[in-house]
């Protein structure tokens, strides 16, 4: 999955759980917005706790189990 593609699937999957709840959040401009703030937390954390990828270990590490994968999925967040 691309940072972009993964960006969106995390920002769908956050909007969805606000809208799907009982609450004034029913405005689809404002659970996009807390969906993309909460997608940046998550990015954020993830991308702290996962490996930088160097030329020595860029065959061992999945793509989207990199440091520079996940500031990438920040970056299309960020563009939301």
């Amino acid at each position: 999955m691309t940072p972009k593609e993964k960006a969106e699937d995390l920002v769908n999957q956050f909007r969805m759980i606000l809208m799907d709840e009982d609450t004034d959040c029913g405005n689809e401009i404002l659970c996009t917005s807390i969906a993309v703030k909460n997608a940046l937390i998550l990015t954020y954390e993830v991308g702290r706790r996962v490996p930088y990828q160097n030329k020595s270990n860029r065959n061992e590490i999945k793509d989207d189990l990199t440091v520079e994968y996940w500031a990438e999925v920040w970056e299309e967040l960020r563009k939301m």
